[in-house]
């Protein structure tokens, strides 16, 4: 799942490569796929895509942004998407979602797996759009102070009961953050994903800032995770602590075995003497 080091690494690879390529054709739900989100019918694409030409790209979130033409954006990640740069038509997937050939017959392909957001929107859509809101603080920016970290638990009710998982992927969020990268941010800041948010005290607020800053800068500097690719199809080059293949496994700081719980729609694993 693109989080944000992904959509950070792609979208600079994206802004350094595609920027001012012209598009020759374009190939829309090529393979239908219904968790491929669309925001208007194929004919649209055509219309709009056709003999544009890519212009920036940023980062957003978990999101990549992408100007096209004078007034659309195209929005890829948040998902299971493969956002890959091809060289020619010798390395184009066989199923894809989205398949840009430009007028140098390179190409650009989306493939989706699991769900992923292949959209078009004007700029007036984007603030509005369920997918994407509005622009956020980011976790990696140098606005992302402890105090604005704070502000996000001021935001709770005192009877609030959620708990750290939900507060940091849900609402109010660390915007960009999955449960991918959210394994290694607790088990820096050595806090259990059933905590409640509220029951942090100012210590472990200031750990859980410190270990979010550092695990995603980190990340996005190394290209993202191991476990995602790049817009050159290569893996990232940072290495993960905690995922699926350490479970049973000794915790890297104390030995004890790496537990998993399905908690929230998905997988925690965690060390059950370090996080508490």
């Amino acid at each position: 799942m693109i989080e944000l080091p992904e959509a950070v690494t792609i979208a600079r690879q994206m802004d350094q490569e595609l920027k001012d390529k012209r598009i020759k054709t374009i190939v829309r739900g090529s393979s239908p796929h219904k968790f491929a989100f669309y925001t208007r019918p194929a004919k649209a694409y055509q219309s709009i895509l056709r003999g544009s030409t890519l212009g920036s790209s940023r980062d957003h979130g978990n999101a990549i942004l992408t100007a096209v033409g004078k007034d659309h954006f195209l929005i890829l990640g948040g998902g299971g998407e493969r956002i890959i740069y091809h060289q020619s038509d010798e390395t184009l997937p066989k199923k894809h979602q989205l398949l840009l050939q430009f007028e140098d017959d390179t190409y650009l392909s989306v493939t989706v797996s699991g769900w992923g957001n292949v959209m078009l929107l004007h700029p007036s859509e984007l603030a509005d759009h369920p997918h994407v809101g509005e622009r956020r603080v980011s976790p990696i920016s140098d606005e992302y102070t402890f105090e604005h970290f704070q502000g996000l638990f001021a935001e709770l009710d005192e009877e609030d009961k959620r708990f750290v998982k939900y507060f940091a992927i849900s609402e109010p969020g660390i915007w960009g953050v999955g449960n991918g990268c959210l394994q290694d941010i607790l088990f820096r800041a050595k806090i259990h994903p059933r905590r409640r948010a509220l029951k942090l005290d100012a210590s472990e607020r200031r750990a859980f800032h410190a270990a979010a800053r550092d695990m995603l800068t980190k990340a996005a500097a190394s290209g993202g995770r191991d476990c995602e690719r790049d817009l050159y199809n290569q893996p990232g080059g940072y290495q993960r602590i905690l995922h699926s293949k350490v479970v049973g496994k000794p915790c890297p700081d104390c030995s004890t075995p790496i537990d998993k719980i399905r908690f929230l729609g998905g997988a925690s694993y965690f060390c059950p003497s370090c996080q508490v």
